[in-house]
């Protein structure tokens, strides 16, 4: 009888570590399940643990404890807590450090950000260099004249090298314009009407509609003010068919007439006549209702017929 009680107690200590196997396969790692399930289930066969506990009796439709020998329950507790120890010790090793964990987030972090840079290049290539300089850039560029001389001639002879791609020339442009923004430069050596028509050039003959407006948007907004700028403006007033960009043409031709000011009267003046035809124009009604709408204001309309000599 002494036995049979000791071999009860036995097979309530297997269940109990059998339990403990369960516990320690479902808080720990899911990708255990499968052999830890496999265990419980072989042990099922030889170890009631219904109602063990509380009363120590062994179900009819399980293995009568009593019967089975005492080393086959000491193998099967022996087994089950090593079964346990190898459960934990590679949940241990297949938790990450506080290290891993940060090196982790950082990668993920950086993959991140390299792909915000990518969409923004891939939305707005033109000016897509701002993802890549420096913080300290603008103060380099007005504190060091020979990094500002060697940026800007760097990215004239790119603006100018017809054998890059278009994507690549508008990127420089809107750097060196940029540049010249920021050393409050207007016009200079490196950003001249050279350079301005290259961008018309691209606009003219690009393919790529997106790339034709950015060109576009590009030159309306130069501060670089020519004669031939603005005839090339006048040209596409008049003649291109989209609307984006006879509306974009008038604003920089209407830039080009306030920018000549004092120094250039007799530009003024010419702008001023070449805009007022334009507006007036009843042979191109596309080209006159563009003109009118961005001069709705009656004071302008005087100010320009009195440049104008009209």
């Amino acid at each position: 009888m002494s036995q049979t009680k000791s071999n009860i107690a036995l097979g309530i200590a297997a269940a109990a570590l059998a339990l403990s196997l369960y516990n320690q396969v479902f808080t720990q790692s899911q990708s255990h399940s499968e052999p830890a399930i496999a265990v419980l289930q072989d042990s099922a066969h030889h170890v009631s643990n219904t109602d063990a506990l509380s009363k120590a009796q062994i179900s009819q439709s399980h293995l009568d404890l009593g019967a089975m020998d005492k080393n086959a329950l000491i193998e099967r507790i022996e087994y089950l807590e090593e079964r346990i120890l190898d459960i934990e010790n590679r949940a241990f090793s297949s938790t990450p450090s506080v290290d891993g964990m940060e090196e982790v987030i950082l990668a993920v972090l950086e993959e991140k950000e390299r792909k915000d840079k990518a969409q923004n290049r891939e939305d707005n290539p033109v000016y897509g260099f701002y993802e890549d300089l420096p913080k300290d850039y603008d103060l380099k560029l007005k504190t060091d004249p020979e990094f500002a001389m060697k940026v800007s001639q760097d990215l004239r002879s790119k603006v100018l090298d017809e054998s890059l791609s278009p994507t690549e020339r508008l990127s420089a442009m809107g750097q060196l314009q940029m540049n010249m923004y920021i050393l409050n430069r207007t016009q200079g050596e490196m950003f001249d009407y050279e350079t301005v028509d290259a961008v018309l050039e691209i606009s003219r003959n690009s393919q790529d509609e997106k790339l034709k407006v950015q060109a576009l948007e590009v030159v309306a907004h130069t501060p670089v003010v020519d004669t031939r700028i603005a005839k090339s403006l006048q040209d596409i007033i008049e003649k291109e068919p989209n609307k984006y960009m006879k509306t974009m043409a008038a604003e920089g031709l209407i830039g080009q007439y306030y920018q000549s000011g004092e120094s250039s009267p007799e530009l003024k003046q010419q702008l001023a006549s070449d805009i007022l035809d334009l507006y007036n124009n009843s042979n191109s009604s596309e080209a006159q209702l563009v003109m009118q709408r961005l001069i709705s204001d009656d004071e302008l309309l005087e100010q320009i017929r009195r440049d104008a000599g009209r």
